[in-house]
């Protein structure tokens, strides 16, 4: 495993993951209230139209198979062969991707969107508030992707 090549392609696509994400959550804003926590999801559901969240998942299921893509065809360039060093590569290249998430997409953008309003029906929701938050990012974030996300990713690049 080429340990600066596996950051770097990280750091690459940890931004490219999160500009996409936050790029298409100004265009469809309601369709990704589909993944807060729950009290949000519920204030927000009459808000939501389903051909936005279709078009949210045609925007994430292409980018996570050309992520996939990238990660494989990166490891395979740089020379990393074997289960064990592609699972790794494929695994700390996701990890990457998790913290961008959680630190941009889930702290910093939380805050913008809560101060503007972004999402209808969930204005003033007691769930923008950390405590509603951090009861969701922090399990996901935490426990779900280095547990189960990552492992995966990583079986899919191998």
């Amino acid at each position: 495993m080429d340990i600066s090549r596996t950051i770097l392609d990280g750091i690459v696509m940890c931004v490219i993951f999160n500009a996409v994400v936050g790029m298409f959550f100004f265009v469809f804003p309601q369709a990704y209230s589909t993944m807060f926590p729950k009290g949000l999801k519920k204030a927000a559901s009459p808000f939501v139209e389903k051909s936005d969240v279709v078009k949210m998942y045609f925007v994430l299921i292409p980018l996570y198979l050309l992520m996939f893509l990238y990660m494989a065809v990166s490891a395979h360039m740089a020379g990393v062969s074997g289960f064990k060093a592609m699972f790794w590569t494929g695994y700390t290249e996701m990890m990457f991707v998790n913290l961008g998430d959680f630190f941009l997409l889930d702290v910093l953008a939380r805050i913008y969107v809560k101060d503007k309003g972004l999402i209808k029906g969930a204005e003033n929701h007691p769930d923008w508030e950390w405590k509603g938050w951090w009861k969701l990012a922090v399990p996901e974030h935490g426990l779900a992707w280095p547990v189960l996300v990552c492992p995966l990713t990583g079986l899919i690049v191998a």
